[in-house]
């Protein structure tokens, strides 16, 4: 009978402690509030994050088969621009305030993949951290923020904050539930088929005619710079003409500097 009751006491403390330690694997519920502020302050404080006037990146980007490329990110709480210098021509892009641009514009094909940059840049949630030009620390009135559970990125746990506003796309926001570094964001999927006459057999392999491109964009590596914590890492989605091997792929991103508070090229921004 003392065995069986030993044996039972056992078995109650090994259920007891897997139901705690899965109990503790599990991130606590945060409202998108809690959450966002969460990663302010992580991030160095929203007063601080506020206090730069200006930012620039730089670094190398690759994408395909290519050499890495030099690029630079420029932005103020108003603007972003980029300057991607791949081998045989530099893609600007970026939103001056009123309107996004591009250089080159794509192909008519695939005007409705610039159209989506368009409304990406627009958002103030393009480049997440990396850019002052933010949704998250200049919030328009019609800007609603809800949270909606967790999810892993890149096998890290992460909140996911859904972003609404009046008009655009919906957009998904996640932040580590450990550190509320800001992971990734997720700008809505595109679906796109090829016209004739618009890809060659060369460039597009067969079985690519139709394409659902999920778009997105993740940071890490997080360092300290200046007070605050700002990625080195990030990996983009991007699809042709930036691509010339496939239609949909993604491009990497090393951060070798960061300035603050410096005089913006104005050719950034057109």
């Amino acid at each position: 009978m003392k065995k069986y009751l030993i044996a039972i006491f056992f078995t109650l403390a090994i259920v007891s402690f897997s139901l705690n330690a899965s109990a503790s694997d599990q991130a606590p519920q945060l409202t998108a509030e809690e959450i966002l502020n969460k990663h302010f302050e992580a991030a160095g404080g929203k007063q601080k994050l506020m206090s730069f006037k200006s930012r620039v990146a730089l670094g190398t980007v690759k994408k395909e088969a290519e050499l890495e490329a030099n690029f630079a990110i420029a932005s103020d709480s108003k603007r972003v621009g980029a300057v991607y210098a791949f081998q045989r021509y530099s893609w600007n892009f970026g939103y001056n305030g009123s309107d996004y641009f591009m250089r080159p514009n794509f192909p008519r094909g695939v005007n409705l993949v610039q159209s989506k940059y368009g409304d990406m840049l627009a958002s103030g949630l393009m480049f997440n951290s990396i850019s002052l030009y933010s949704l998250l620390l200049n919030p328009p009135e019609d800007a609603k923020f809800t949270a909606k559970g967790t999810k892993k990125v890149n096998d890290r746990p992460a909140y996911i904050v859904e972003v609404k506003r009046k008009s655009g796309p919906v957009m998904k926001l996640y932040f580590d539930t450990q550190n509320f570094m800001w992971l990734r964001t997720d700008y809505g999927r595109l679906e796109i088929t090829k016209p004739q006459g618009a890809f060659t057999n060369e460039i597009v392999p067969h079985g690519e005619d139709d394409n659902i491109i999920d778009f997105y964009f993740e940071t890490w590596d997080f360092r300290d710079v200046e007070g605050v914590k700002l990625p080195f890492k990030f990996k983009q989605v991007v699809t042709y003409p930036i691509l010339q091997q496939s239609t949909v792929g993604t491009i990497t991103g090393t951060i070798t500097e960061y300035q603050h508070n410096v005089d913006l090229d104005p050719r950034f921004f057109h």
